[in-house]
């Protein structure tokens, strides 16, 4: 077996242990997530529900519009790093992406605490709201997590992100089973329990990132200054790719929390409780999307830094291996899907069946097109790809706009469906643009 071949076949191991151990723990900790999302549907109705829904898919959007997701940048530069062994410079540019990423905590926290009385202004939600959702708003002061995040990636702890998740989720479950079972649960004592399993979640992930790269690089690892200047010498493009990234992550929040706050401007509370238990089972079918992007994306940069083949193959491959058992859950939502919300939640709601039919399509395409997008980061498209996802969130918010005042819930779904098809074509076409022209000429990427 020649050289190239082993490096090909590597990464296919290393991407499938890092899936599998990502995996396990977001359906251990996705389980514990959707029985507390449904626990907390049942114990508040539609209403109440909808309240919790709509405050912390705000925190999320504030989460995501003022964060600039430095773990992408950890993993785009720290790999070659550590690959040639050159820990200094590795150590300085995690102190680096550090700053980065507590400056983004500390503004998304004044962000969402200032913006929560605005919200009731539009009508979002009541005045009598928003000191619930300002204290809600605290939790982004932990969310400055992601340099730590990538650095467990770069490491290859996947197993640490995995309990960091189980964690906040159990949390969360067993939170809310001791406020049903001690009484009348509110909405204020499930937010409650919703932002303190957040917070546990993202502390964890935080002291795991310290203790690893400490362990790896020295006890010195976190001490140093940062240095952005000379991290920006020695890598010219970081700053350019933190600013493409970060329009890319404020673009993800699109269909995944502002989805919920528009239901609630056009469908009121009880739409926004629809769309997010809808939405939470289409999750179950959409999450191995996210993973299969973190767990391919160091090992795509591995081989692109080593010029090792079968880049190409290895993307097809994965996109191919995640779709195709995923079509079965939209025929499944189809025949099953009124029975299956009326049993895990109640009668009330049955009616966002059709909506979870059309989410779970939508969810089967993102399984495709899951690793094309760290191939376009890892080939240097970072910006093609992020253009075409900005037309997919327009696309996304045009149609969810249009078509919810007129056909109802399903107008939300179909909206999810048309964005994933463009993203996927889309990125697919950027990819492999980018692969035929950096190939040699009669060799295969």
């Amino acid at each position: 077996m020649s050289g190239g071949d082993r490096l090909t076949q590597a990464p296919w191991r290393s991407v499938l242990r890092n899936f599998l151990t990502l995996l396990g723990g977001r359906a251990a900790g996705g389980a514990l997530a959707l029985a507390a999302t449904l626990l907390s549907a049942r114990a508040l109705g539609a209403a109440g529900f909808g309240l919790v829904a709509l405050i912390h898919a705000y925190t999320l959007v504030i989460r995501g519009v003022m964060n600039v997701k430095p773990f992408e940048a950890v993993i785009r530069y720290g790999v070659p790093l550590l690959d040639d062994d050159d820990r200094p410079s590795l150590a300085t540019l995690l102190r680096t992406l550090l700053l980065v990423d507590v400056a983004a905590a500390l503004l998304g926290t004044l962000v969402g605490v200032a913006g929560a009385p605005l919200m009731a202004r539009a009508g979002v939600w009541s005045s009598e709201v928003t000191p619930l959702a300002m204290a809600y708003s605290l939790l982004l002061l932990t969310t400055g997590q992601g340099t730590a995040s990538g650095a467990l990636r770069v490491f290859d702890r996947f197993d640490a992100i995995a309990k960091a998740q189980v964690a906040g989720n159990g949390a969360r479950l067993a939170g809310v089973a001791v406020v049903t079972w001690a009484g009348e649960p509110g909405v204020a004592s499930i937010a409650t329990v919703w932002a303190a399993s957040q917070v546990l979640q993202n502390v964890m992930t935080l002291a795991y990132g310290w203790s690893v790269t400490r362990a790896r690089l020295g006890a010195d690892a976190w001490r140093g200054h940062p240095a952005p200047r000379a991290i920006a010498a020695r890598h010219p493009g970081l700053w350019r790719f933190l600013h493409v990234v970060y329009w890319q992550s404020s673009l993800d929040v699109v269909p995944k929390s502002l989805g919920t706050v528009m239901a609630g401007g056009l469908l009121g509370t009880e739409g926004a409780a629809l769309f997010r238990i809808a939405r939470e089972f289409g999750n179950v079918v959409a999450k191995p999307a996210l993973l299969a992007r973190q767990a391919i994306y160091p090992d795509l940069a591995r081989l692109r830094h080593r010029a090792a083949g079968g880049f190409g193959r290895l993307t097809a491959a994965v996109a191919l291996a995640l779709a195709a058992p995923a079509a079965l859950a939209t025929a499944l939502a189809t025949w099953l899907g009124a029975d299956l919300l009326r049993l895990a939640v109640g009668a009330d709601y049955a009616a966002a069946a059709g909506l979870l039919t059309w989410l779970v399509g939508a969810a089967t395409i993102e399984l495709a097109a899951a690793p094309l997008r760290p191939a376009a980061y890892t080939l240097a498209r970072a910006g093609a790809s992020l253009r075409v996802q900005a037309l997919g969130a327009l696309v996304y918010v045009a149609l969810f706009a249009l078509l919810t005042p007129r056909l109802g819930l399903p107008g939300p779904g179909i909206a999810a469906l048309g964005m994933a098809l463009l993203t996927l074509v889309g990125t697919a076409w950027v990819v492999r643009a980018a692969l035929r022209a950096d190939a040699p000429a009669g060799t295969h990427p």
